[in-house]
């Protein structure tokens, strides 16, 4: 109602609090007793084990499906790959996959002889899990990382370090009552996720968007007929306010592994510099390998807003635009009409995706 003001009954309130002053209610909580609450909630998910020892080493195309329900009452919970004695929890880990849902984000690591490496943390799209809500957790694992999706969709991959999940001996899921394993050999990744929309194609840019697919962030789309010269493929959407980085590729087929080879790989870097008025723009292909880098600092992108960004494919390049500004451009170095696919990454959430001629575009050079 207009004018009623909603309150929650058990917060604490700091109304009439003058500076320098505790407030009763703060006084009297017991900061202590709940610090050992949660303690005590760790130490009983570490002791919420399902161990599953491996008949045959991983190798390249293991796929492991992890599923289960975390509970309120248990604090955070680990899928992890190691070898050793996993019954005294002191063998090796290979991969730690640590879920903290208080804090809503997810550590992977590795643990060798008793000790921690560096923590990874980033992943390609928001934290997916919640209380009370059943998961399920893909692992894939390829030659040189290890490949995880959580609902079907891919979160984040973890580059195989000393010990290697290639020597593995269990997988262990902690702090998951009803967890289950299965583990067996796939050539597709993600096996749960749904089949890959198709890019329309429209007489030009402004057309309307009648009918078109509702665009999720870290799409891979299809482009069944490529891209035709002249042609451009145009992402509209919004960049995260705390910008750091998107890529946008495009493939010679709509999977996520095996790997695609990358016909025009387009990485817009705002972390590196980020006190500098123009972001990074990296341009690369990947054709079994990572060819040689094309790096300007050409994007003038504000975080937050609205914008489009354009690939044009013209007779022996590819030109990309942010906001009709050119930003770079990169040589073909394989055959243009291989691109079947387009893949987007990072902080550009889309809003609409199409393809349609370059005729009648503006454009300007940075």
């Amino acid at each position: 109602m207009p004018g009623e003001v909603f309150t929650c009954g058990s917060c604490i309130t700091m109304s009439g609090v003058e500076e320098g002053e505790i407030p009763k209610e703060f006084i009297e909580y017991d900061f202590a007793e709940d610090a050992l609450d949660f303690e005590n909630q760790l130490a009983e998910a570490r002791d919420v084990k399902f161990t599953q020892n491996l008949k045959e080493p991983l190798s390249i195309g293991s796929h492991i499906l992890c599923t289960g329900t975390p509970s309120d009452d248990l604090p955070w919970f680990a899928v992890n790959i190691g070898c050793g004695d996993s019954a005294t929890g002191r063998g090796d880990v290979a991969v730690h996959f640590n879920v903290r849902l208080p804090q809503c984000y997810v550590v992977r690591n590795t643990r060798r002889h008793d000790k921690w490496g560096a923590e990874e943390t980033t992943a390609y799209r928001l934290f997916p899990f919640k209380i009370n809500r059943a998961f399920s957790i893909e692992i894939l694992v390829d030659e040189k990382e290890t490949l995880w999706a959580v609902d079907g969709e891919h979160y984040c991959s973890f580059a195989h370090r000393n010990p290697s999940v290639l020597n593995a001996d269990w997988i262990q899921v902690t702090g998951i009552r009803d967890a289950n394993l299965k583990i067996q050999k796939t050539d597709v990744y993600p096996t749960l996720a749904p089949a890959p929309l198709e890019i329309p194609i429209r007489d030009c840019m402004s057309a309307p968007a009648d009918d078109e697919p509702s665009w999720r962030p870290n799409v891979i789309a299809r482009l069944p007929n490529g891209i035709p010269e002249g042609y451009q493929v145009v992402i509209t959407g919004r960049l995260r306010p705390l910008l750091h980085s998107f890529a946008v590729d495009l493939l010679d087929c709509a999977r996520e592994w095996p790997r695609a080879n990358i016909h025009v790989h387009v990485n817009v870097r705002a972390h590196v510099e980020s006190q500098q008025a123009r972001q990074l723009v990296v341009l690369n292909t990947w054709l079994g390998a990572w060819g040689a880098e094309r790096r300007q600092r050409s994007a003038r992108l504000v975080p937050g807003t609205e914008t489009t960004l354009r690939i044009v494919r013209g007779g022996d390049e590819w030109a990309v635009f942010t906001d009709d500004v050119l930003v770079g451009e990169l040589e073909m170095r394989a055959a243009a009409a291989g691109v079947r696919a387009l893949r987007l990454r990072g902080d550009l959430y889309p809003r609409r995706l199409l393809l349609c001629p370059l005729a009648g575009t503006p454009t300007e050079n940075v």
